[in-house]
């Protein structure tokens, strides 16, 4: 079995094909396939009919599967599967997130061990809307001036997963878009709310596969600079999230039926895009896979 990898764009992303994830790999094809991601960050597989095993098992070579804390939107027969659909029950509740990606950040920084990676199916694509865009964080700390990365070179930030502790995000005005399953603004319980007490990061993370700096800070998990003033401390960290989300460090990705695509949460950060209009059907299967503590 051969593939090709074709790059998607300057600043990030590749496509594979000839790559069939529903076969056995072998340890060598593998290996290159771990090449090309740590050159692109970004890769999407075209042409997949994958099942859930399939899924599961191709994602578990990168490291042991993740299980979110938020296990209401897991798969019950396949925890380690987070479900992402606009799709509405018989009382017309979302019956998983439909806005969880709608903020600029990295899956799961808000952990002791953040995520190493995500691998996300395409299951159900709409005709319109659903892009996903990504952010080459390897870029975002290179183009920082100087006397910005000596700033930066010690400092740690905090992460937290609850949105409404986040002094930057604005709650929706709509009661509906806050209460009830399917949004990112619906309160957390007890237990999710013990099992993700505040992470405290590095701002700049030397990658252990690569050993490339990167910033490790994004708009939705990032609450604070640890030990510094507040207003001190958000001010630096709105500075660096304006200076990383730019567009020539960016990649955008319009869905394919059947794409699965992985990325590395050490070194990129991204948002989904929405714009999927009422009466259409985005469905989304993800599973994530634990990383290392940054340094």
């Amino acid at each position: 079995m051969t593939f090709a990898v074709t790059p998607l764009s300057d600043a990030m992303g590749a496509r594979v094909t000839g790559l069939d994830l529903s076969k056995p790999i072998s340890k060598d094809m593998f290996e290159q396939v771990l090449a090309a991601w740590y050159e692109h960050l970004v890769l999407v597989f075209t042409d997949q009919n994958i099942t859930n095993e399939q899924h599961i098992n191709f994602s578990s070579r990168f490291g042991p599967p993740e299980i979110h804390p938020e296990d209401k939107y897991l798969l019950d027969d396949h925890p380690e599967i987070l479900l992402l659909t606009n799709r509405k029950d018989q009382k017309g509740d979302y019956i998983s997130l439909k806005d969880g990606g709608s903020v600029w950040h990295s899956d799961l920084s808000y952990m002791d061990h953040p995520s190493r990676c995500s691998l996300l199916y395409g299951i159900e694509v709409p005709p319109d809307g659903g892009d996903t865009e990504w952010i080459n964080m390897y870029k975002a700390y290179e183009t920082l001036p100087k006397e910005t990365k000596k700033r930066i070179a010690n400092l740690n930030a905090a992460h937290q997963f609850d949105n409404r502790l986040n002094p930057r995000l604005e709650r929706p005005k709509d009661a509906s878009e806050v209460a009830g399953a399917g949004s990112i603004w619906s309160p957390l319980t007890d237990d999710v709310k013990a099992r993700t007490p505040d992470a405290i990061h590095p701002i700049v993370r030397t990658h252990p596969d690569t050993g490339r700096k990167a910033l490790f800070i994004n708009r939705r998990f990032t609450i604070k600079v640890d030990g510094m003033d507040p207003d001190e401390g958000e001010n630096l960290l709105l500075d660096l999230i304006s200076h990383a989300e730019n567009p020539d460090f960016s990649y955008r990705h319009t869905w394919a039926k059947g794409e699965l695509v992985l990325w590395d949460n050490r070194c990129t950060m991204h948002i989904a895009r929405g714009g999927v209009p009422e009466g259409q059907i985005r469905t989304m299967q993800r599973v994530t896979i634990t990383g290392d503590r940054p340094y």
